[in-house]
């Protein structure tokens, strides 16, 4: 009697479910008898999996904003020659100036990138020149000896203009905290440049003069070779001006309006100032030199005059623009992945005994738990993350191809249906290089797997990085020299401890 109790106990113990049946099969002197049969019903889930392929569509990143870009911008404001005239009846203004700019940018990093194009401008002067300028001794057309000329400028407006075809070279940068929020824009660079039109053109110009006769102390004026003479429209006073090469430095800023992935529109300011002297001239004294004091026998503008000082044209103004960032089109590829379910096996026994002592029990259920199926489950997402577990690089960088984003989905899609699976990242560098920088390449390649991990949805608390900098080379039969150890190594862990080792 006691041995079957010790049976019937420890095999309760050990049975997941049960059930009993009680039946009263004969009564005798007052005594039960009871007939006492247990079901136990033993129910395993089996932890299986399909191969199965799918398409899967790998899309750029748009929010990433390195890459190539295009832009485009136009200008308006005010500019000028950048140079004085002497004397207090002389001086040089500046007027409306233009922008026009076309370039390329490459943005290594999502702040930063470096440009280059090419940009056509203009900056116009507008010179004022008055005063009186004396000859003493001079002989008149009647051959009168000895007299004084005077020619006084009355009014002289003078306007030049210069364009320019520069390559703007350039540092920028861009950021912003949203993908669709506004940002800021910025760039400074230096712009060589050559004039491809500069020329003047006097606007209007009128000479008073005069003769002075000293012997009858008598002055002459609007007589043949004494008077008013209009040089407006006169042969010289229009031409070319001599202007050399220039260095301008030029620095942006402004707003970036996003109006979709790939454009967005600059509003902001500019400036630019020429570094050099732009006045190539062989410059002469201003006057009227020929026998009849006409306008100067070689006049090429006030530029070219001693009046005139050094050149530095510049300009400042409002610029709008259109950036546009090239993004890489979507790639489609073939993949396999398995799907997991769970076969329930049920196996019924039945144990039958004869008692006389009535024993009030509580059953148990026993319930298949977690705890039962987790390992098994783990131990076939590792088998499959062993499939993808090794991600390689090019040489010193640390970003993912896309062969090596497409391994990755496979490995999200496994530990996605697993949360309790965690992973270990080893960063490995190859032998090239000194340690501590191999170190730091290491542990940078391992960051950024774990953290295209995290943007396909794994949480990050499941994920252990570490960068081993070129000390564990790679022990692949396809060892090929160095760049298969340029690598990232991906293994599933569990409570501690690696579930498959390599």
């Amino acid at each position: 009697m006691r041995h079957r109790w010790i049976f019937l106990v420890a095999l309760l113990m050990e049975m997941p479910l049960f059930a009993q049946n009680d039946t009263i099969i004969r009564t005798y002197n007052d005594t039960t008898y009871r007939n006492v049969t247990d079901t136990v019903v033993s129910v395993t889930y089996i932890p299986d999996s399909v191969a199965k392929e799918r398409e899967v569509v790998i899309t750029a990143d748009s929010t990433d904003r390195r890459g190539h870009y295009i832009q485009a911008h136009i200008g308006l404001g005010y500019g000028s020659l950048g140079y004085k005239l002497s004397g207090d009846d002389n001086r040089a203004s500046g007027s409306f100036s233009a922008l026009m700019q076309l370039q390329y940018a490459y943005y290594f990093h999502p702040n930063w990138g470096v440009g280059a194009g090419l940009w056509f401008t203009n900056y116009t002067s507008h010179a004022s020149i008055g005063g009186s300028y004396e000859w003493k001794g001079q002989t008149d057309t009647d051959l009168e000896t000895n007299y004084d000329h005077t020619a006084r400028v009355n009014t002289w407006e003078e306007r030049e203009t210069i364009h320019n075809l520069g390559i703007p070279i350039s540092v920028q940068f861009q950021m912003r905290k949203d993908a669709w929020k506004a940002g800021i824009f910025a760039a400074v660079g230096i712009a060589p440049s050559f004039s491809v039109s500069k020329r003047y053109k006097v606007q209007e110009g009128r000479l008073t003069h005069s003769g002075y006769y000293p012997k009858w102390d008598l002055t002459l004026t609007d007589m043949h070779e004494f008077g008013t003479k209009d040089y407006t429209d006169a042969p010289e006073a229009k031409g070319k001006m001599s202007v050399r090469p220039q260095v301008a430095f030029f620095a942006d800023f402004g707003t970036l309006i996003p109006l979709n992935k790939q454009f967005d529109v600059l509003v902001g300011a500019y400036v630019n100032v020429s570094m050099n002297d732009a006045n190539k001239s062989d410059k002469q004294d201003i006057g009227w030199r020929d026998e009849n004091f006409d306008f100067m026998n070689e006049y090429k503008g006030a530029y070219a005059t001693t009046l005139a000082g050094a050149s530095h044209p510049w300009e400042v103004g409002v610029k709008v623009g259109l950036h546009w960032h090239y993004i890489k089109p979507e790639e489609r590829h073939k993949e396999q992945y398995f799907e997991y379910f769970q076969r329930a096996e049920t196996h019924t026994e039945y144990f039958t005994h004869v008692d006389t002592i009535i024993v009030a029990r509580v059953d148990t259920p026993v319930h298949a738990t977690e705890e039962t199926v987790v390992p098994t489950q783990i131990r076939k997402v590792a088998q499959e993350v062993e499939r993808f577990n090794k991600v390689y690089f090019a040489f010193d960088k640390y970003e993912l191809t896309n062969k090596a984003k497409f391994y990755l989905n496979s490995i999200v899609a496994a530990l996605n249906r697993v949360p309790e699976a965690q992973i270990m990242i080893d960063g490995h560098a190859s032998a090239e290089g000194q340690d501590e920088y191999n170190d730091i390449l290491s542990a940078n390649r391992a960051r950024t797997v774990a953290n295209y991990l995290v943007s396909r949805g794994v949480d990050r608390s499941r994920i252990v990085t570490a960068g081993h900098g070129s000390r564990m080379p790679n022990e692949d039969m396809e060892r090929e020299e160095m760049r298969r150890d340029r690598r990232v190594e991906i293994k599933v862990v569990y409570n501690d401890n690696v579930v498959l080792e390599q």
